[in-house]
């Protein structure tokens, strides 16, 4: 099943483990408590070979999609080292992976022309890069030879019959209009799912990623998730699907250097289950 089959919106769980057995794991007990999708970072796996990729797309019939972030990104899920590959290594690595059985993948609006961001991958690190009015919104790119690389990419992703998910981790707050213009690239590129993520230093801010939302759902785009790093997100987060996004990331259960700020699944769960999230304007429903 492709991702962009499911109901939505839906639950997904981003897969943070070092081991194959234990990737497992966390993807079965999510599974039961009612994620419906699920993100594999490659490198986190030592790029795992088609025998491990079988065996991890075999424990569910589940779409699963794989991410290969670049540089140190993975600091961020207590990981050391660094992804040392070009985006064209990298690229091939995720189409290696649908090509093993993976239901999708997750490239950077930036492919083919890295724009920077923060120093390092820390709380303090990425506050200093939003707080800096002169920062661009990382991860975001228009070079135009990197864009058609982008476009070609996709039609490769899509020619295996899979997915593409196209991201950006600008690390700068966005407005409603940044939000909507991210959004509008990724759809022009080919994306079958938008992951837009800013950054909410305060309540303010979480209002206006709110606002965000729902001049998102006027847009015409493809399926979206916009959430931001930040305190504020524990809010946000959790009922982002009454407000348009297609998709919440949440997480089987907590981790010293995890991301508390994502919602369990269990909770994830409650929040569609219990609450009428329906919304106003809903584009996303076939």
């Amino acid at each position: 099943m492709r991702l962009s089959d499911l109901e939505r919106p839906f639950i997904c769980t981003s897969l943070a483990d070092r081991s194959v057995e234990e990737t497992i794991a966390s993807l079965k007990r999510a599974e039961y408590q009612g994620a419906r999708a699920f993100e594999v970072h490659l490198p986190l796996l030592d790029v795992p070979d088609r025998k491990v990729i079988a065996e991890l797309t075999a424990a569910t019939a589940a779409p699963m999609y794989a991410t290969c972030r670049r540089g140190t990104f993975y600091e961020l899920l207590g990981a050391g080292g660094s992804v040392d590959l070009t985006d064209a290594e990298r690229t091939g690595v995720l189409l290696d992976a649908v090509e093993a059985g993976f239901d999708g993948v997750d490239v950077e609006l930036d492919a083919f022309d890295p724009t920077g961001g923060p120093d390092e991958f820390s709380a303090g690190a990425i506050r200093r890069y939003a707080d800096d009015p002169d920062a661009p919104l990382a991860q975001v790119s228009d070079d135009p030879d990197a864009v058609e690389r982008q476009r070609a990419f996709v039609d490769a992703v899509h020619e295996r019959d899979a997915d593409v998910m196209l991201s950006a981790h600008t690390y700068r707050h966005l407005d409603p209009d940044d939000a909507v213009a991210i959004a509008e690239r990724m759809t022009d590129r080919g994306a079958d799912l938008c992951k837009i993520v800013g950054v909410d230093r305060d309540m303010d801010e979480a209002v206006d990623t709110i606002q965000g939302h729902l001049r998102l759902n006027e847009a015409d785009t493809a399926p979206y998730s916009l959430m931001a790093i930040g305190d504020p997100s524990r809010i946000v987060r959790p009922i982002s699907p009454m407000l348009g996004s297609a998709w919440v990331f949440a997480q089987p259960d907590l981790r010293p250097g995890g991301f508390h700020s994502w919602p369990l699944v269990e909770n994830a769960r409650e929040v569609l289950r219990r609450v009428d999230w329906r919304v106003a304007h809903d584009p996303h429903r076939p």
